[in-house]
């Protein structure tokens, strides 16, 4: 399975996973509002010149089944960088064949490649199987409030489980 940056050209696409997360959240109970985004705005905020967010695809050239959503943050007390993983969201027919865990190891390494102290998001805790592979990946639960559980991982210890899984070694 592959993983590319999202290009100008993939907009439509970025949204179009933008929108079945968003219905995922809700079916969870973990969204209630209403998108306020638009092709438009991905274009602008993920592509224009001053980009606020990035997004990862996971799949073959086209269509993608997986995708990631995640920007920079700068600690002034740490002096570094580190990423927020705003959306992880592969379709449910393409769940289990490694797309998340491509999509989590390409973030690890642009991660490290940019001298991040961390990788964090927030999962809802009613979403069993997400909350299993971020344990598998050796993500550590930081914070709870309701059912909002916020995860947090090193970029080099993402990269080393991931590493071990795919030389079929198990994590310790």
């Amino acid at each position: 399975m592959q993983v590319r940056e999202a290009t100008i050209a993939d907009a439509a696409e970025v949204l179009a996973f933008v929108r079945a997360k968003a219905q995922f959240d809700r079916e969870l109970g973990a969204f209630a509002g209403e998108l306020g985004t638009s092709e438009e705005l991905i274009r602008l905020h993920l592509f224009g010149p001053r980009p606020f967010a990035f997004a990862l695809l996971a799949g073959g050239p086209s269509p993608a089944v997986g995708f990631a959503l995640y920007y920079f943050r700068y600690s002034s007390f740490l002096g570094r960088p580190s990423v927020w993983l705003d959306d992880l969201y592969v379709h449910p027919f393409a769940r289990r064949q490694g797309a998340g865990r491509v999509l989590m190891g390409r973030l690890a390494g642009l991660a490290t490649a940019a001298d991040c102290t961390h990788i964090a998001w927030v999962a809802s805790a009613s979403n069993a199987g997400a909350m299993s592979f971020y344990r598998r990946l050796g993500a550590a639960a930081v914070h709870q409030t309701g059912d909002a559980v916020t995860f947090q991982i090193e970029p080099a210890g993402l990269l080393a489980t991931i590493s071990s899984a795919e030389r079929g070694v198990p994590p310790e």
